[in-house]
């Protein structure tokens, strides 16, 4: 029997989340579907995933792992084609039978939001100020004590909207929407105290910025994936479709204002 791991990509905004609820349309569900189709029982064969996304979350670069009894890279269109087309699964390896996605060496996040005026250098320190090892649990949630290593933290504007790109050993619940959070109250008061003081371990109540902002870009192992070409420009073909949907729904909405 051979594992394998597989990386995905999904809009997230119809979804209840990556990970499988009985009786709500997740990530994990449709992808369960898919196998049961071609006669596998995922959940019996160890799978596993990398990285859990609340309801509206996207991922472009997910990793989950499944034992299968043997693997060919035609595999990979098989599976998609009993796939919606809001979930692609797009590269895979060949990794150790006791391979577990969760331990990866980093996670990467990416955040977009509109630029409301912040001022965007203060944006930029407070990133910054998270970087390193710190205990983060002002920033979560159901996670005491929340010890975490924060290895890129970036603030970047593009055009009328606000990137924030994260990378870190392991987030906790709602750590980036948290942080997000406090990213824009710092850019709002043009202060970085508000990182300051929830770092130091003051209690100061933060709501998580909305999910659909989120996307988990990447999950990093010491190995690389075989991307399929073909897949992988269909997917970068849906990309596009969406991006001219909801450009014309972003314009509307403006020139509402």
């Amino acid at each position: 029997m051979l594992r394998v791991a597989f990386k995905y990509a999904y809009f997230g905004w119809d979804y209840y989340g990556n990970q499988f609820q009985p009786h709500l349309r997740t990530v994990d569900g449709e992808i369960f579907r898919a196998f049961e189709k071609l006669g596998i029982n995922a959940r019996e064969r160890r799978y596993r995933i990398a990285g859990r996304t609340d309801a509206g979350v996207s991922a472009f670069g997910n990793v989950f792992a499944v034992n299968l009894d043997s693997f060919e890279p035609w595999f990979l269109r098989v599976l998609n084609s009993n796939l919606p087309d809001d979930i692609s699964v797009w590269a895979y390896c060949i990794v150790d039978e006791d391979f577990n996605p969760r331990k990866a060496l980093s996670r990467v996040y990416r955040y977009v939001l509109p630029d409301e005026g912040f001022d965007v250098g203060a944006m930029k320190n407070a990133a910054q100020m998270l970087l390193g090892k710190h205990d983060f649990s002002g920033f979560a949630k159901a996670c005491k004590p929340c010890v975490r290593e924060i290895l890129r933290s970036e603030i970047e504007k593009r055009g009328d909207f606000i990137i924030y790109t994260v990378e870190g050993n392991a987030f906790a619940w709602n750590m980036v929407r948290k942080i997000v959070t406090a990213l824009k109250i710092a850019g709002m008061r043009s202060d970085t105290e508000i990182v300051e003081l929830v770092l130091s371990g003051e209690n100061i109540p933060l709501t998580p910025a909305s999910p659909y902002g989120l996307i988990l870009l990447d999950v990093k192992y010491p190995f690389e994936f075989k991307k399929d070409e073909k897949i992988y420009g269909l997917l970068q073909e849906r990309i596009q479709e969406r991006m001219k949907k909801f450009a014309q729904l972003y314009g509307i909405f403006r020139f509402l204002r």
